[in-house]
């Protein structure tokens, strides 16, 4: 088969995020395979994180070089409606099925697939706008004023149409399939994702600390991802500081602040007031593809902290990079992960809870039974097995198509 994988941005700031390392990770299995792929977006930084995926793929953009995100709602409503557009234009004409990767690349994929009458698949990893108007409650934005809402679906009423367009809808977890329900009334696959296969060879832990610059005396505990509001790294601080009580306890969270520069800022502040600035580090800088490993190896303890979150790789990686996590129900990954060797879960916005779980393994107990955690992880849920999974749904979908 011929597939065309749509996304917004390929590189620039963090890679362009997990949901672009997902789709280009899915596309180098399958070429692997001996499918062709070609990746089209609107823009494409090359040599970005990621590369060692991406240098495998032929990749269409309409600009490339080093670009910014849009930055308020009204370069967002240009970017939909004049620009994306662009994108489908630059789908190939023999491609076999188009697959969309998240929320703005769902309008080029459906422009891209009904021009060329083959399937559309829409990997949706995260909410869409019209989703916030409808399942508030569900979404990261949380509750909002009926006004509120009426508003955000008159804004984003063409992500409905675009997603009833699709002829498959994939998402990550059960929560997923029934906001995409409610939202859309229509079913979707749930398609769990494990972390890549060189996650589960790490590097050394003490070179990898070495190279961070943390002592090997340290117990870390990790965050990791881009500093947004929705994540909590708050509460990790808060944490830190009810464990002032035992020095050797570390703290690295590791992200950019591109997305949100206030939030980086506010975290920045809680931390200095908190007198933490000797046993919390906060780069605010995206990790390169060896650093990312090296953090993970380097951890003592890995943790996130999203009230609602879709799904987290994050977590699976650092479970195969053999680090233990604490988590929340409120991430997606708890449907797979919950009551496994190396995982533990707090309640959502409770810093006691946290602090209590961080003191239960400060002695390494986190570590007892992961191993059995990885093997499970790699074998039911490595990224070969997505591959697998991806490629039966589109032959599927041109089947289906073909039938027609």
């Amino acid at each position: 088969m011929h597939i065309a994988l749509v996304n917004h941005h390929v590189g620039g700031k963090a890679g362009g995020g997990g949901g672009v390392r997902l789709m280009l990770e899915l596309g180098a299995g399958l070429v692997g395979r001996g499918h062709r792929v070609t990746v089209v977006c609107h823009d494409f930084l090359a040599d970005s994180e990621f590369s060692y995926a991406a240098d495998q793929l032929e990749i269409r953009s309409v600009r490339s070089g080093p670009f910014d995100l849009p930055a308020d709602n009204r370069a967002l409503a240009r970017r939909f409606w004049l620009d994306m557009p662009k994108v489908a234009k630059l789908v190939p004409p023999d491609a076999d099925v188009v697959n969309a990767h998240d929320w703005l690349a769902l309008r080029p994929g459906r422009i891209a697939a009904g021009r060329l009458s083959i399937p559309l698949v829409w990997t949706r990893n995260n909410e869409a706008p019209w989703e916030r108007a409808i399942v508030p409650g569900m979404t990261i934005t949380g509750e909002r004023s009926l006004p509120r809402r009426a508003v955000q679906a008159v804004m984003t009423w063409p992500d409905l149409l675009d997603a009833r367009r699709a002829d498959a809808i994939v998402v990550l977890s059960a929560q997923q399939v029934e906001m995409v329900r409610r939202s859309y009334r229509k079913d979707a696959f749930m398609l769990p994702v494990g972390p890549p296969e060189h996650f589960f060879d790490p590097p050394e832990r003490a070179a990898a600390r070495a190279r961070l610059g943390i002592a090997e005396d340290v117990f870390l505990l990790v965050g990791m991802g881009t500093l947004v509001e929705h994540r909590h790294f708050d509460d990790l601080i808060e944490a830190s500081a009810l464990l002032a009580d035992d020095p050797q306890l570390h703290t690295l969270i590791a992200g950019s602040d591109h997305e949100d520069p206030a939030c980086g800022e506010r975290l920045a502040a809680q931390i200095a007031a908190s007198d933490l600035t000797a046993r919390v580090r906060m780069p605010r800088a995206s990790l390169s593809d060896a650093e990312l490993k090296d953090t993970y190896a380097a951890a003592d303890v890995f943790v996130i902290l999203s009230q609602r979150y879709a799904w987290g790789l994050a977590p699976l990686e650092a479970l195969a990079s053999g680090t233990p996590v604490i988590l929340t129900p409120g991430a997606g990954v708890y449907d797979i992960l919950a009551g496994r060797p190396g995982v533990q879960a707090v309640a959502p916005r409770d810093p006691l809870a946290l602090t209590q779980a961080i003191r239960d393994w400060r002695s390494g107990e986190g570590r007892e039974g992961l191993e059995s955690t990885r093997t499970w992880l790699r074998e039911e849920y490595g990224l070969g097995t997505y591959v697998t999974h991806m490629e039966r749904l589109y032959a599927d979908s041109v089947g289906a198509e073909t039938r027609q």
